[in-house]
């Protein structure tokens, strides 16, 4: 057994661009279009895409027939070239969208790695790491820009590093500025700031703060500022200087910043979030000589040895920064902590190819563990979890969670390379079930699909579609139809007072609280949709 893992890890080591086509491929080919948009991001986006696909809105965004600024275009360029090169039509174009996407992050780890000098060995198992992590694994089904966010944020970072090791920096300042600024019309000034602050970090750890400010970087910078410009001008053009200034720098990016209207968190969010995330790569920590790590002897000595600080400090000072600045920020979301990703798959790599034996197979016995106390949890409690809807396949992927946990443990005996590769296995055999079965099930959880196609119909008849609070545009791809929205009880009460039919989109509690509500509302449907109750009222 330890003898076929080593010849299978070195064919895989010798085609690592083979190895992680296939290893997203067998994750996701299967799920590319089996189940519904799902709440909020899903089918928002979808009709962004819509509206630029068929009504020409490649700048500036549109969502439910209004400026949707919020997010910059690149991603839904991307979108649109899968459309166009490939046989998939939405909604696949959106899965595939997300499984490429992940591919890149995957990618870009493996080319930080190779960059920052680590051999084949670890910069593999640092791809593989990222194919094995089960909160990755979920973002590869799920139809949204924050992989090829993180991804690109990543590859700034290889160019930067590459820049920070070059005295005459050559071309590397103007990738990396280029790559970061592409990364900010994918998502936002993050994609900038991240490769940034971790490029000063590094500098001024080594005592070499003045690379900064080289002819190159200059140069850079000028020329990511100029790809931004472009982006600026095009959305003065498209909506005018107000959306500009009021709603991407004010409203989007420093109310997000500073004193956030939504996902605002606590300080320790990410303390908490980012170790569960990490999952099971997190359990390193229990192998992991910590308390020698962090002595005072050896923080002396990596003070005194900071000037000649390399690959592994770029990724510790990659990470740490990260982390810093996104623990400042006001608004807090789970996927920002992709960019950590591939420096955390690195160093556990890195650092699990270097340890002694004993700790790596105390390491994958809390693995296995983890798999097995998953899998007997959810054979034991399957049936008390709180959907709405009858879930299948739950039976079927608990028992694969404790098949792929003695699989980890079985495969340890024989060393990191096969332990790592039963990960890998587990991991893709465990998706099956859960794409095939337990995803599409909660359908009617998760996917406003069933109630948009109801307010559809009756728009199609004649009603005037409407929403009261609800998230903007979750309704508007399957209905087919623009909604008239609004939060002001008083703008709905006066519109259905001029209209004589109309379809209505509220939740529960807002109706149950509309004291003045006009006379004849009729509610006709109910649903759950992810963990909120809405209601469809016709009036007729």
């Amino acid at each position: 057994m330890k003898d076929f893992a080593n010849r299978l890890w070195r064919a895989l080591e010798s085609h690592p661009w083979i190895t992680m086509v296939l290893g997203v491929l067998a994750q996701t080919w299967f799920t590319l279009n089996n189940r519904a948009l799902w709440f909020s991001d899903e089918v928002r986006y979808a009709d962004a895409y819509r509206n630029l696909a068929e009504n020409g809105h490649w700048m500036v965004l549109a969502l439910n027939g209004q400026a949707y600024p919020d997010k910059p275009p690149v991603y839904f360029w991307f979108l649109w070239l899968i459309d166009k090169l490939t046989p998939a039509d939405p909604p696949a174009v959106f899965f595939l969208g997300a499984a490429l996407s992940g591919l890149m992050l995957v990618a870009s780890a493996f080319v930080l790695a190779r960059t920052l000098k680590f051999d084949r060995t670890v910069s593999l198992a640092a791809a593989l790491l990222l194919l094995a992590n089960f909160f990755l694994a979920g973002l590869f089904h799920y139809s949204r820009m924050d992989l090829m966010f993180a991804a690109l944020i990543v590859l700034s970072h290889a160019c930067f590093f590459k820049a920070a090791q070059d005295d005459a920096k050559g071309r590397w300042p103007l990738w990396g500025f280029l790559l970061a600024g592409v990364a900010t019309l994918v998502k936002g000034p993050l994609g900038f700031l991240f490769p940034l602050v971790t490029l000063a970090a590094y500098l001024l750890w080594k005592g070499e703060g003045r690379k900064l400010f080289t002819r190159a970087m200059g140069l850079g910078l000028l020329a990511m500022l100029g790809l931004l410009a472009l982006w600026v001008a095009g959305v003065i053009l498209a909506v005018g200087p107000d959306v500009l200034i009021h709603t991407v720098l004010g409203h989007q990016i420093l109310e997000r910043a500073t004193h956030t209207f939504h996902h605002r968190e606590p300080l320790q969010y990410y303390f908490i979030a980012l170790p569960l995330a990490w999952l099971p790569w997190t359990l390193f920590l229990l192998a992991a000589p910590v308390a020698r790590t962090l002595s005072p002897a050896r923080l002396g000595d990596l003070w005194g040895g900071r000037r000649e600080a390399g690959p592994r400090a770029f990724l510790w000072l990659m990470f740490l920064t990260i982390f810093a600045l996104l623990s400042s920020l006001s608004g807090k979301v789970l996927v920002y902590i992709l960019p950590m990703f591939p420096p955390l798959a690195i160093l556990t790599a890195d650092a699990l190819f270097r340890s002694a034996p004993e700790r790596t197979a105390r390491f994958w016995k809390a693995v296995a563990g983890l798999w097995l106390i998953l899998g007997l949890g959810l054979l034991a409690g399957g049936d008390f979890l709180p959907f709405p809807v009858p879930v299948r396949g739950l039976g079927l992927s608990a028992c694969l969670l404790v098949l792929g946990g003695a699989a980890i443990h079985a495969a340890s005996r024989r060393g990191n390379r096969a332990a790592l590769l039963a990960s890998v296995l587990a991991l893709i055999v465990w998706l099956y079930p859960v794409g095939l079965l337990v995803a599409p099930s909660l359908d009617n959880a998760m996917s406003p699909r069933r109630q948009a196609l109801i307010i559809g119909k009756y728009a199609d008849q004649g009603y005037a579609p409407m929403a009261f609070k609800i998230y903007s545009g979750i309704f508007t791809w399957y209905a087919g139809h623009d909604l008239a929205e609004t939060g002001d009880p008083a703008e709905l009460k006066a519109w259905l007072d001029e209209t004589d039919k109309a379809v209505l989109s509220i939740r529960r509690r807002h109706f149950d609280e509309w004291k003045d509500r006009p006379a004849g509302l009729t509610v006709i449907d109910e649903q759950d949709i992810a963990g909120m109750d809405y209601l469809i009222v016709l009036k007729q």
